[in-house]
């Protein structure tokens, strides 16, 4: 916060992130208290004299408290904690009353580490709780569990009055006292189905809740690096044509023809639907090109034609937020016509695929793992894995970049969903993986890229039994077994 006084018009105006305000010109010590907070930690008694003044300075402080951070337990180094406000609706309030029930640490609070400083934050909190001094965390270290009033020591009451306030303390509630104690927290329907981890990955990576920079702020500037528009392949120099593992060129569909065979979108949107049976019958490598040149190819590089550019960006047949398309389709494959059953990286830009070294074992592991993740009656015939390299998000983003990343899987997995049914696939998206097999097998350090999502591709074993059993059909339900029947 900024402090501009404006005698001539007899007015303080006040800048902050969020809004500025004018207040009308106070009392030279009131503004001499404000200059000074504006600075950082300060006792207020060092500068408020009168008890006007003081009523006066608490009487602009409360309609300011989403910019007022309030400290305790001053030393003649700095304060034993600090609580900051994060957002315009945050409001203070120090309990009135004394403690009656037992206490505890939220379940949602989070304490991390800045390298200086412990800071507590809670989801469910307009405030940051920072520490300063080590002696702060034996004040909380007791409410690990429930404690009674009466077994709190008395230095530690106000910094517990201090984490109430802030919301990183709970409360039980008044209940029978023959019964286990509650906590609100823990009963509360809004509350039940969220994990601590979930609900902050929610809040902070959406706006209204938190003070972090937020959006295309570029955080990593030009001191970090960044992954190219192409990623480059494990055998992309001096691979022999004729080896047994060099990379597999992919046919390619031809525009005409498909033209005159694919079903129309309404058609496609209505049709499709994953599977979880496979047919024993082999993909082909030309069922395989198409759908992956469809989806997943670079159509055309932006801003530079260098493939290794850090700078420039690319086109590809879905959507990408940033056109950062940072996602990399990796090929585990099983039953494929003309593709050697093996372990492969897709290179979206030359339409191939380039295999990576890996044992018969990682073969087997990496299609276990899809079965398992997709429920599947047997192991898939080529589960195609998704991962992300980071940083080509990380560097433009603040804040939602891994957020975007699971959007973009989505909008990825989607478009591979309808292409399949057009195609008359089977398809199966996979709602979790195993970072450490897929690291491992890739040879990934999966800090830098990872596995975020993944999906299963084969043949149908014949005519599904109607899923529509037991259903009771509003909104042209019919709709799908017409569109069904006309891609069959």
């Amino acid at each position: 916060m900024y402090i501009e006084p404006d005698p001539h018009r007899g007015t303080v105006v006040l800048h902050s992130r969020w809004e500025d305000v004018i207040l009308p010109f106070p009392a030279p010590n009131v503004l001499e208290a404000m200059r000074r907070m504006s600075l950082g930690p300060i006792s207020l008694d060092n500068v408020i004299r009168e008890e006007a003044e003081r009523r006066e300075l608490d009487a602009i402080l409360d309609g300011l408290q989403h910019l007022v951070v309030r400290s305790f337990g001053f030393d003649p180094e700095q304060p034993l904690l600090s609580v900051v406000p994060l957002a315009q609706r945050a409001r203070f309030r120090l309990p009135e009353t004394p403690l009656v029930h037992p206490v505890r640490l939220s379940r949602f609070a989070l304490i991390r580490t800045d390298g200086n400083n412990y800071h507590v934050e809670s989801p469910l909190s307009l405030h940051r709780v920072i520490l300063h001094r080590p002696e702060a965390m034996a004040d909380i270290g007791p409410l690990i569990r429930p404690v009674v009033p009466s077994a709190i020591e008395r230095d530690s009451q106000p910094v517990i009055a201090y984490l109430m306030a802030a919301g990183m303390v709970v409360q039980a509630v008044e209940g029978d006292p023959f019964q286990p104690m509650a906590f609100e927290e823990d009963t509360d329907p809004a509350l039940v189905a969220w994990t601590p981890l979930d609900l902050m990955f929610h809040t902070r990576s959406t706006l209204g809740r938190h003070d972090h920079d937020f959006g295309a702020t570029y955080p990593m500037g030009d001191k970090w690096s960044v992954e190219p528009v192409v990623k480059p392949g494990p055998e992309r120099v001096l691979v022999d044509p004729g080896a047994e593992r060099a990379p597999v060129a992919l046919p390619r569909p031809k525009w005409g023809e498909l033209l005159a065979v694919d079903p129309p979108l309404t058609t496609v949107v209505e049709a499709s639907r994953h599977t979880r049976h496979y047919a024993e019958r082999q993909l082909t490598a030309d069922e395989l090109g198409e759908l992956l040149y469809r989806t997943a190819r670079v159509r055309s590089l932006v801003g530079s034609p260098d493939e290794s550019s850090t700078t420039s960006t690319s086109d590809r047949p879905y959507p990408s937020s940033g056109s950062s398309y940072e996602l990399e389709l990796y090929a585990t494959v099983d039953r494929c016509a003309d593709v050697p059953r093996g372990v492969y990286h897709y290179d979206p830009l030359r339409h191939r695929l380039e295999p990576i070294e890996s044992a018969p074992a990682d073969v087997d592991e990496l299609l276990e793992t899809g079965k398992v993740a997709a429920n599947l009656n047997a192991t898939p015939p080529v589960l195609l894995t998704i991962t992300a390299r980071f940083r080509r998000l990380s560097r433009k983003y603040n804040g939602l970049s891994y957020s975007l990343v699971l959007k973009n899987v989505g909008a990825l997995t989607q478009t591979l969903s309808l292409v399949c049914t057009a195609m008359g696939l089977a398809a199966c998206r996979l709602d979790s993986g195993d970072i450490e097999v897929t690291g491992r097998v890739f040879g990934l350090d999966w800090r830098v890229e990872s596995s975020v999502g993944g999906f299963v591709v084969g043949h149908r074993p014949g005519p599904e039994p109607s899923r529509f059993s037991g259903r009771y059909a509003v909104n042209d339900a019919e709709w799908a077994l017409r569109a069904r029947a006309a891609i069959s």
